[in-house]
């Protein structure tokens, strides 16, 4: 019995120190988890804190971003007239250019019409001047012939004609001056 009890004591206390092993190890277990919790309490409070100061970054972000926006839209807006402005101007400029074509065309149409007027005038002044030549001419007739009366009785029936005729002369010549004046102003104001 002696042994039995030995025996069971021995089991016993093989058990108390397996019990106690087991004990250790979960007091370890339990040391190594309340570490891990702590250290896991510890993280978790870095994150929050860390998501706290992320959150506030992200309201200063959104702050800034919101007072970059309304830069933006002002600038936008500031923005506008000019281009409105450039817009406008380029459409004058080339309203303008448009203008310009269309008076240089005019003119250039004009010039001509005014290079016939005077070629026209100009031809209109060379007859007019030819027939005041030739009415020179017979102004200059008609004195020599009125100086040549006195002296030249018995030619009069011829001097009587050669007057006639030399008024007749300057009545057409007259009426061709004439003529060559209303045709000449008939020209200018059909062409003007």
């Amino acid at each position: 019995m002696n042994e039995l009890n030995e025996a069971q004591d021995s089991m016993a206390e093989g058990e108390q120190v397996s019990l106690r092993a087991r004990r250790d190890s979960l007091l370890a277990q339990k040391n190594a988890l309340d570490s891990g919790i702590d250290a896991l309490t510890t993280d978790n409070y870095k994150v929050e804190r860390q998501t706290k100061e992320l959150e506030i970054q992200l309201i200063d972000k959104t702050k800034k971003l919101r007072k970059l926006s309304e830069k933006a839209a002002d600038l936008k807006r500031a923005l506008l007239k000019p281009i409105a402005d450039e817009s406008g101007l380029l459409a004058e400029v080339d309203f303008l250019q448009e203008e310009k074509a269309v008076l240089v065309a005019a003119y250039n149409k004009i010039s001509e019409e005014l290079g016939g007027h005077i070629s026209n005038l100009g031809n209109t002044i060379l007859g007019i001047d030819f027939t005041k030549g030739e009415i020179a001419a017979l102004k200059n007739k008609v004195t020599m012939i009125e100086y040549e009366v006195p002296q030249k009785f018995d030619e009069l029936d011829y001097l009587i004609e050669k007057i006639e005729w030399t008024s007749k002369a300057l009545t057409n010549l007259f009426g061709a001056m004439k003529a060559v004046e209303k045709t000449t102003k008939l020209s200018y104001y059909k062409k003007g």
